[in-house]
């Protein structure tokens, strides 16, 4: 890792593998990417999200494509997918045009943004409750009814850790 600027725990940094990255950094990275695959974005999203959640400052679009061994192009694609999902932010340095990017890395956001998505999804199957018939009406609304205290719990999960958080 030339100008990486991935900080380990504790002691020295494990050796990097011939992409730059140690095997634990590289695996991380990787399995990200398959996670967020199974989530219906591409792997190279996920593994960009990965590679930002280990860094400690933002970084820009030729720094990742010279670390990750990724298209620019691709990658312009997935930071602007990860900004939609709002699980990163861009910034620019004063005198620059280039624009950086870093994961946004607290848990009551990742949360927040999630339950924005479930809203949704609620709202959407909510609104098939009034066209749908029988079972499927029963099946929609119940799952509405499901969706919706998921919603309600995070939001009060949320509250009680800022809460916890707050006290100490």
């Amino acid at each position: 890792m030339t100008d990486h600027d991935i900080t380990p725990d504790a002691g020295s940094s494990p050796a990097p593998g011939p992409d730059g990255f140690s095997d634990a950094e590289a695996s991380f990275i990787s399995e990200m990417g398959s996670l967020m695959e199974r989530w219906g974005l591409p792997q190279a999203t996920g593994r960009l999200f990965g590679y930002l959640l280990l860094r400690n400052k933002p970084v820009d679009l030729d720094t990742m494509t010279r670390e990750l061994g990724q298209a620019k192009s691709g990658l312009s694609v997935a930071a602007r997918q990860l900004e939609s999902w709002a699980l990163v932010r861009r910034s620019t340095r004063p005198g620059s045009r280039r624009i950086d990017y870093e994961a946004v890395g607290d848990l009551q956001h990742l949360l927040l943004v999630n339950n924005a998505h479930m809203r949704k999804f609620t709202e959407t199957l909510s609104s098939g409750v009034p066209v749908a018939r029988g079972e499927a009406r029963d099946r929609l609304a119940s799952l509405a009814d499901l969706f919706n205290g998921f919603v309600q719990q995070t939001e009060a999960l949320v509250a009680d850790w800022e809460a916890r958080r707050a006290a100490s």
